[in-house]
């Protein structure tokens, strides 16, 4: 990709962490009596519209034919094929699926709660992600304030889906001055091992804070060795109640302003607790991230590099860069976590959004992550200092009284988890191809436990119709007919197996799907 102008590194600068979950570090504990998301979200990352990327950074040249050869497909066994190197790994596709949710924590019924959930069932969602805050659940010292938090757990957990506890928020008499920096590490792991004691039985994924790395969640200036001796406190106290949770270092931004340069790249926070708690691997069982795109706007496959000076790398390059860290700590296994990942609709559109949910989903499954949580379900009422910060939800802003619209977001979630849920990745199949990097043209292999096979296709670029033809191989095997599905599950094409496949593949994501014996 060309680099883009010095003027984007200007404005990188000039932002503050990339935003991304709900309250404000307050006392207040009322959440009925007024909701606790109204201030949510990101509000650094989206104060630039699509046309900040010139479309010439891209390239969009349509794949010439003459490209492919014409061979792929050899009929003497002992070639070797793209398939032949294809192993399912990971966790199957429906089994990351997950929503970082803004659900109410208040104990009255709420039609939009109730909702929320019903739909994500229908969707096919595993976790859904909340914030445990400390400022509202224990307001005074060893004052619990737990009925909300019993019914929305409840709801949750009776539905089938799994919750995970943010746990974080400053309390005034914890911290008077409002840092995080001030906690006495034994007052916090008694707040998370409370929480973890009970609610064993319906949860068993913690995240510890939120955006540490960030000014906004870490007031009083991030702080990695304080950080630590938080982590590691509540990751005590939440296995002594509970030896089957699983505990995570907490999300973070990507867009660390006040480390943007950092060789290591933008999860260097990671690194830097590492280097002040030599023990980290100790105490985490898995990590977490919000690699939300550059500015919010592009794809996940745009890489950046700036002058050589900031370089951001596209979505499977970053998980990537996460595993290379936890190998320098010496846990390069532990499971790493998207627990915030997702596009505003108010300046990319529906459609982008919704073609961004599924490839975003499917690479995030083929660099072998444990979760991949949309932020987020609703979108919110307008009035963030940066309104895009109101349009990342799967569904329209509910107004109380009837069931909202779903975004077409959703309805790609819906159709990925229906075709591709009880999947796991197998392979890159357009690198197993050869195909040209530049020409930005994606193929995907996933197969379930019955030989259904699923190559999904698609090509990278800021305009979402441009198209390319690309000739798809059927794995060694494949029987009967093929059958093709656009992005929301509508069947467009179907025939009888006979080697390959032409398809003409733009920026919304193809669905291949052939049986083998």
């Amino acid at each position: 990709m060309r680099r883009l102008s010095f003027l984007l590194l200007i404005l990188l600068l000039l932002l503050a962490g990339c935003g991304d979950d709900d309250d404000d570090n307050d006392d207040s504990s009322d959440d009925d009596a007024a909701d606790d998301d109204s201030s949510d979200d990101d509000d650094d990352d989206d104060t630039t519209d699509d046309d900040t990327l010139d479309d010439d950074t891209l390239d969009d040249d349509t794949l010439d034919d003459d490209s492919l050869d014409d061979d792929t497909v050899d009929d003497d066994d002992d070639t070797p094929g793209p398939y032949d190197d294809m192993t399912p790994t990971g966790k199957a596709v429906g089994d990351i699926l997950s929503i970082a949710s803004h659900m109410s924590t208040g104990a009255a019924y709420r039609r939009e709660r109730e909702f929320e959930i019903q739909q994500e069932v229908a969707a096919g969602i595993t976790n859904v992600r909340r914030g445990f805050y400390w400022n509202n659940i224990e307001p005074q010292d060893d004052v619990w304030t737990f009925d909300g938090y019993d019914v929305m757990v409840g709801l949750i957990s009776e539905a089938g889906l799994n919750p995970l506890a943010m746990v974080t928020h400053s309390v005034g008499w914890a911290a008077p001055g409002g840092s995080p920096n001030e906690i006495d590490p034994a007052k916090f792991a008694d707040f998370a091992g409370t929480v973890a004691a009970r609610y064993a039985d319906d949860l068993d994924l913690y995240e510890i804070w939120n955006e540490q790395n960030t000014e906004r969640f870490w007031s009083g200036g991030p702080n990695p060795e304080h950080y630590g001796l938080l982590l590691e406190a509540a990751y005590e106290a939440i296995h002594e109640n509970d030896p089957t949770a699983e505990v995570m270092f907490g999300g973070m931004s990507s867009l660390d302003t006040e480390h943007l340069l950092d060789p290591r790249g933008v999860w260097n926070f990671l690194a830097r607790t590492g280097e002040e708690h030599p023990d980290l691997c100790d105490f985490i069982d898995g990590v977490a991230i919000h690699p939300y795109t550059f500015l919010q706007q592009p794809g996940p496959e745009l890489s950046l590099d700036i002058l050589g000076l900031y370089r951001y790398p596209d979505l499977r390059t970053t998980i990537d860069d996460v595993r290379g860290m936890l190998e320098e700590l010496g846990c390069r296994d532990k499971a790493i976590h998207l627990t915030e990942m997702g596009w505003p609709s108010l300046l990319i559109g529906n459609d982008r959004q919704a073609a961004y949910y599924a490839r975003g989903a499917l690479l995030s499954a083929a660099a072998g992550v444990a979760g991949y949580y949309w932020y987020t379900f609703y979108d919110e009422e307008p009035g963030s200092t940066i309104p895009t910060e109101d349009y990342f939800g799967l569904y329209e802003l509910p107004d109380g009284v009837t069931d909202p619209d779903p975004k077409p977001a959703y309805n790609a979630l819906v159709a990925l988890s229906e075709l591709v849920g009880a999947s796991r990745y197998a392979g890159d199949l357009g690198v197993a191809l050869e195909w040209d990097a530049a020409d930005d043209n994606y193929a995907l292999a996933f197969v379930d436990d019955d030989g259904l096979w699923t190559i999904t296709a698609w090509r990278f670029g800021l305009n979402l119709g441009q198209q390319a033809t690309v000739e798809i191989p059927l794995p060694p095997g494949a029987t009967g007919n093929w059958t093709l599905y656009d992005q929301f599950g509508d069947q467009l094409d179907s025939a009888a197996v006979d080697g390959a496949v032409s398809l003409t593949i733009d920026g919304n994501v193809r669905y291949l799907q052939v049986a083998t014996e």
